[in-house]
């Protein structure tokens, strides 16, 4: 988890070049690579917190990558194209009891 804490600090980081005026702003016709690859793999955020019981994205320590996403998230795309979350915690706790079936054995 810390390589991925460590990452998330660089996209971060990144991000305040790429946003100057400090604020993300994203409509369904700008989103763009970054916006598509942050909603694939961020997205879900609130699940696999949920999931996996620690903390992915912190407001104050990642302010800007947790704004983008926020805003991803709303897009009217996005909302129609994400599972429900119940739907995805479930999805995700399967997965995550496979995977341990598989390492204990």
């Amino acid at each position: 988890m810390e390589e991925v804490m460590e990452k998330l600090k660089l996209l971060e980081e990144g991000m305040k070049e790429f946003f100057s005026d400090g604020s993300p702003s994203i409509n369904h016709g700008n989103v763009g690579l970054l916006g598509v690859l942050m909603v694939t793999a961020l997205g879900p955020y609130r699940a696999q917190e949920e999931v996996l019981g620690l903390t992915i994205l912190d407001p104050e320590r990642n302010p800007l990558v947790l704004s983008l996403v926020t805003a991803l998230n709303e897009l009217p795309v996005v909302k129609e194209a994400t599972p429900a979350h119940e739907k995805l915690v479930s999805l995700l706790q399967f997965i995550r009891e496979n995977n341990i079936k598989l390492v204990a054995n």
